[in-house]
């Protein structure tokens, strides 16, 4: 084990001066100064704590000594104490979820903030990049958030609150703003002025508009430069946390008013609306089936999932499932159906791979991109490759040469020219597009990977391929080591 594999210190992790986060040898630690350390000391005496951590809602923790960790001294010494926390498999970031993701991650934070006001603990953030999505479960993973609740203070997080969560769920909603584009421009989310900009006059009668938004706005204006010691004059104004609780309830009804329905989605309909003949789409699953039980791969990936019906079958055969798709209705049609099924190794989120999640941040490490979080073992890229040549006018052997970095082996279907579907995307195109083509497809495929098995399904317009990278001698074929829970302050 390198220094810097034993010293591998989360990127995310930086913004909470009171601890730090570690991955070492696959395990997960958390570095506390001291009075991170006494809070969690409190925290484990409450009745939520154990609750939460029951219902699977709050990330398994325990204290360690610093010897029972594998890190290097120099960490060890600066910390008071550590805690190991359970891996999560994959993390995702807020501005990857679906609507309904946002919004159950949202109920889970007031949630918390509400259990732990009535045992005198409190949450010092509101981020949602402290909570991560195991299957359709929203976890929290930032327990250093957690500290002994200060007689007359206010909610800390309440701004961050509105800005990360409830000013997006609202655009959604009320404007029908996808909000995704909005957190990934801004690390710190929709900030009061900007979404006070956003909703306009009419829209001060919806409700939680006037008094979230155009107020909060308003008094931001006014006293946002103060020098005043807020917290001393709420204390003797008798603020106590049954005005924060009431805050808290109040906040909480509204978003499980907040309704998205998801008009103007394309795709959410898709698999009663294809264009496959039942022999087509038998064969389809058969060969899907046979690759993922052949492979068994730990992480799959499957790019243009549309409602899931493939990353499902994938599901049978591996640890996990990333499901993704840049139609964001259709993903939430997933979420909303795995919420109610028994399978909880699918994770769906809103990914464009034609722009997909970049490294940002700090540094540009903050948040990372997608393969440095799950690197996959299997690639399913069904039905999608016209899209991305045509739509996206990405050159075909581009995209095969970008689904071979990934490093993994691949499921593919090619759709041919003659079928409806790309006659469709080619109509008005002055584009020819002559690079999509099934032989140049074969030719940069045997560039990069070893066909092992391809069939043309009965439609004759409509060709699968499975394929193997091929192995490049002395070179390791693994991606960089998933990167678990990250948190933010």
């Amino acid at each position: 084990m390198s220094p810097s594999e034993a010293n591998s210190a989360i990127s995310g992790s930086f913004r909470d001066r009171e601890g730090r986060v570690y991955r070492c040898d696959g395990r997960i630690f958390r570095g506390l100064s001291q009075n991170a350390l006494e809070s969690f000391r409190q925290l484990e005496q409450t009745r939520f704590y154990d609750k939460f951590k029951a219902d699977g809602r709050l990330v398994e923790s325990r204290e360690i000594g610093a010897d029972d960790t594998p890190l290097p001294d120099a960490v060890r010494r600066q910390w008071a104490g550590f805690l190991e926390h359970a891996p999560i498999p994959a993390i995702s970031y807020p501005y990857e979820w679906t609507y309904g993701m946002l919004r159950d991650a949202a109920l889970l934070q007031l949630d918390l903030v509400e259990a732990a006001l009535v045992e005198n603990m409190a949450l010092k953030d509101a981020s949602p990049y402290n909570i991560q999505f195991v299957g359709d479960q929203p976890v929290f993973i930032d327990i250093a958030s957690f500290t002994p609740l200060d007689p007359g203070a206010t909610w800390a997080g309440y701004r961050q609150f509105c800005e990360m969560f409830l000013f997006p769920l609202m655009l959604q909603v009320y404007k029908g703003v996808h909000f995704q584009p909005f957190l990934r421009a801004g690390i710190d989310g929709v900030d009061v002025q900007t979404a006070a900009g956003l909703f306009g006059f009419r829209d001060r009668f919806r409700k939680g508009v006037f008094s979230h938004v155009w107020l909060q706005s308003r008094l931001d204006r006014r006293y946002g430069g103060t020098q005043q010691n807020m917290r001393s004059g709420l204390k003797s104004a008798g603020f106590n946390r049954e005005m924060i609780l009431a805050n808290v309830r109040r906040i909480r009804k509204l978003i499980k008013r907040l309704a998205w329905r998801g008009e103007g989605s394309e795709w959410a309909a898709y698999a009663e609306f294809h264009n496959y003949s039942d022999a087509d789409h038998e064969l389809k699953k058969r060969f899907v089936e046979d690759a993922a039980a052949d492979l068994r791969p730990d992480v799959a990936w499957d790019i243009g999932c549309n409602t899931g019906q493939f990353s499902r079958i994938v599901a049978r055969h591996s640890g996990l499932v990333l499901a993704m798709d840049l139609d964001h209705f259709a993903v939430e049609c997933l979420y909303r159906d795995l919420k109610t099924e028994d399978t909880d190794n699918i994770l769906s989120i809103v990914q464009n791979i034609a722009n997909p999640s970049p490294n940002w941040g700090w540094n540009n490490q903050e948040r990372t991109d997608l393969k440095s979080r799950a690197a996959p073992d299997l690639v399913l890229c069904l039905a999608l490759i016209h899209h991305v040549v045509i739509s996206a006018n990405i050159p075909l052997q581009e995209f095969i040469a970008w689904l071979a970095e990934l490093g993994s082996d691949l499921v593919l279907e090619y759709v041919s020219r003659e079928d409806d579907k790309v006659q469709t995307l080619l109509r008005n195109k002055e584009e020819t597009y002559d690079d999509y083509s099934r032989e140049n497809l074969e030719r940069a495929l045997k560039e990069h990977f070893t066909i092992l098995r391809q069939e043309t399904l009965p439609s004759g317009n409509r060709h699968l391929y499975r394929c193997q990278r091929h192995r490049i001698p002395g070179r390791s074929q693994q991606t960089p080591e998933s990167e678990e829970p990250a948190t933010a302050a």
